[in-house]
């Protein structure tokens, strides 16, 4: 039987992927050009998601 997640749960998971891409990317000492990609998609959900983005921004 398959599951379909609420809007909350679909919200804090790509607000997790999100956290998880800035983790790592400020870690990350070279250039990483597919990161910054994914990063900028992963932006594009929460924006789609209407996620204010400064707060977690302002952590990294």
């Amino acid at each position: 039987m398959v599951q379909e997640m609420t809007l909350e749960e679909q919200k804090q998971i790509a607000i997790d992927y999100y956290i998880n891409l800035m983790r790592i990317k400020s870690a990350e000492t070279a250039k990483n050009e597919e990161l910054d990609r994914q990063i900028k998609i992963a932006k594009l959900k929460l924006l789609a998601f209407s996620i204010d983005l400064s707060e977690i921004e302002g952590l990294f």
